[in-house]
């Protein structure tokens, strides 16, 4: 298998190692830390495996829909005291590899300068996560920053991972899915309520603004009505040249009224003609 660290960024995206999309404790990243963080990885990636500080504009990580109380170093530090866990072994022994998102860091205090800058480093344990990945996902920085939830982007880059497998299905526990998402522990317990703040404007936004098209169906012993919920089935599917083109053009509308514009879309979108595979 090719190595993530040697693919190149693209018109289809730019690269993101798998295991840092199937992040653990991603919960703790709002929807701009994930959008920073992105931008850090898309910047330096080049260069990202050697131990060398990377600078980039505030002006670039702020973002083209930046709102005025959203600081760029708020998220920094949020992203310097994250951990990531990647599974690996000890002497022939199952364990988790620890480290942070971002190391050390320089920036100018007034943000709202056009000069404004921010240098900053890879820790070494990130590096060698991204130097041994043999898988990854192209995530397209436009689509990115079209959506409002930060549930719909973890979804999507989810998809992005997975878009160019044999199987275009995959079956999550409880647990396993709302981590992918990135829900936060304790949070909306109730299947009900996941669904309506969390699973349903994923969906919503990732088929209405992205290149796929997604379906998530709860797994449920004894009966999808009334049974226990035990799992999560997410399929996803690669949209057609024009579907593509129809996303391409609501992206260049104006925000208003779009959720209703794509909410209309979405229930036009039929998953049962996606032959199902299993892992």
């Amino acid at each position: 298998m090719s190595q993530t660290i040697e693919q190149k960024n693209s018109l289809d995206g730019f690269v993101k190692p798998g295991e840092l999309v199937d992040i653990r404790s991603g919960h703790e990243l709002s929807l701009q830390d994930r959008r920073i963080f992105n931008l850090l990885i898309e910047n330096a990636w080049s260069e990202i495996g050697q131990d060398k500080p990377h600078r980039i504009a505030m002006n670039r990580l702020r973002g083209p829909r930046h709102r005025g109380s959203e600081r760029v170093a708020d998220s920094v530090k949020t992203l310097m005291t994250t951990l990531v866990e990647v599974p690996t072994t000890l002497d022939g022994q199952s364990a988790i590899f620890t480290t942070q998102l971002c190391g050390e860091t320089t920036r100018m205090i007034d943000e709202d300068s056009p000069n404004a800058v921010l240098v900053y480093e890879f820790p070494k344990g990130l590096r060698k996560i991204i130097q041994d990945s043999r898988y990854w996902g192209r995530i397209k920085a436009y689509v990115m920053f079209a959506f409002n939830s930060k549930y719909a982007l973890a979804l999507y880059e989810a998809v992005c991972l997975r878009g160019n497998l044999r199987v275009n299905e995959q079956r999550f526990s409880v647990d396993e899915f709302r981590a992918l998402l990135g829900v936060e522990p304790g949070k909306m317990p109730l299947f009900k309520n996941l669904k309506k703040w969390a699973l349903d404007p994923a969906v919503v936004e990732v088929n209405g603004l992205s290149d796929f098209k997604v379906e998530i169906e709860p797994v449920r012993n004894g009966g999808q009505q009334r049974g226990r919920l035990i799992g999560f089935m997410l399929r996803w599917e690669k949209k057609t040249a024009e579907e593509w083109k129809d996303v391409c053009d609501e992206l260049m509308r104006p925000k208003v009224g779009r959720i209703a514009r794509i909410s209309g879309k979405v229930e036009k979108v039929h998953m049962s003609t996606i032959p199902h595979v299993g892992l």
